[in-house]
């Protein structure tokens, strides 16, 4: 049985407020990590490390081609 590529992951751990707040943090990290490596990021796992604290995992996605 042929073995599958490992998809690259990148790790982050926020404190929020609310949920607005997070979704906000999440976009600016996303946007950050694109210009500073070039790589898209989308949303593969959240886990909660308690009250207003969360890791989030993103996989490496391939950059959307421009026309």
């Amino acid at each position: 049985m042929a073995k599958q590529p490992t998809e690259a992951q990148v790790h982050h751990d926020f404190e929020y407020a609310d949920d607005r707040m997070l979704d906000a943090l999440i976009a600016a990290f996303r946007e950050q990590h694109e210009r500073e490596h070039g790589e898209r990021l989308a949303m593969h796992a959240r886990r909660e490390l308690g009250r207003g604290k969360v890791r989030v995992t993103f996989r490496v996605v391939a950059a959307a081609r421009r026309r």
